[in-house]
């Protein structure tokens, strides 16, 4: 009953244009407590949508980037600007970056300079697999953020994300098949007949936490739970872009039509599948029947 009473109001009012109005006002309690609470802010992430107004702030105390004493964020955040302002100005100086390079790599040279990883040869270096899944992640970032400085910060804290599901890889595949033939047996028996998980794009699916294949409006959603710490929100939304597609998939004959099948994400079926994997990964054991009176109230 909470929780249909719950979809009920967060339907009417994104009807009406106040999504998730009391949320938000529960969110902005929380950001007044001195320390913040770094644990009520995960909570909160887990269970609702962060709205856009705070996802900047809420994202940078997640990550580590600020601290969660409110008192020290100013001079922290300066000493974050003036970090990367260096480290622009250095590649400017020689030579690396100009007016043309796009947005993304010259983040890119950012975190390589500084991490005192940068070759000599860096447009070469820029085509690494690797360093791929960190471009894709710096352009959702940028689409995200309006300056440059947020998008890196925050966009280094995912980078941990990307190399932690690089490295269990092999994991997060045996739990994408298990929940997969929980949910669809025969789409499941398909998909394992053909060798499809062998040739999916899981490692970039993961790697990238699927920067580049969802749309960011969207994506934004299942990187709320991510920083919440729920890093299996990543394999049901790879769940659900497979379910989504099943129809497609089941009419394929060889991986190649089913990479395809995957491939085509538009920015509406980003909005579907994302509200899928959330619905999915509550069933198997997500916050659910929590209810506005779970929140802290105006004191």
């Amino acid at each position: 009953m909470a929780t249909d009473e719950r979809n009920f109001r967060s339907y009417y009012y994104e009807k009406v244009g106040f999504r998730g109005v009391e949320e938000k006002k529960s969110l902005e309690i929380l950001l007044k407590d001195k320390p913040l609470d770094v644990i009520k802010l995960k909570q909160f992430c887990l269970r609702f949508p962060v709205p856009a107004l705070h996802r900047n702030k809420v994202w940078k105390i997640l990550l580590g980037v600020l601290s969660a004493y409110t008192d020290s964020h100013q001079w922290i955040w300066e000493q974050r600007q003036i970090q990367f302002s260096d480290l622009t100005h250095a590649l400017d100086v020689m030579g690396h970056t100009t007016a043309a390079t796009q947005p993304s790599e010259k983040l890119l040279l950012v975190w390589l300079l500084e991490n005192r990883c940068l070759h000599y040869d860096y447009i070469m270096q820029l085509q690494r697999p690797d360093h791929l899944k960190k471009l894709a992640i710096l352009e959702t970032c940028l689409k995200l953020f309006d300056r440059e400085v947020d998008a890196y910060w925050l966009a280094k804290g995912f980078f941990h994300f990307s190399t932690k599901f690089i490295q269990g890889h092999v994991k997060f595949k045996e739990l994408l098949k298990m929940k997969l033939e929980i949910e669809d047996s025969d789409l499941y028996k398909h998909v394992i007949s053909l060798g499809a998980m062998e040739s999916l794009p899981l490692e970039y699916w993961f790697g990238q936490c699927f920067a580049g294949y969802i749309a960011e409006t969207s994506l934004v959603r299942i990187w709320d739970k991510l920083l919440g710490g729920s890093t299996q929100i990543i394999v049901f939304l790879a769940v659900a872009l497979i379910l989504h597609f099943r129809h497609s998939i089941l009419a394929c004959k060889n991986n190649e039509e089913i990479n395809q099948c995957v491939s085509k994400v538009t920015k509406e079926t980003s909005e579907i599948v994302v509200n899928e994997a959330i619905e999915l990964w509550q069933e198997h054991g997500g916050p659910i029947g929590l209810t506005i009176t779970d929140l802290p109230k105006q004191k």
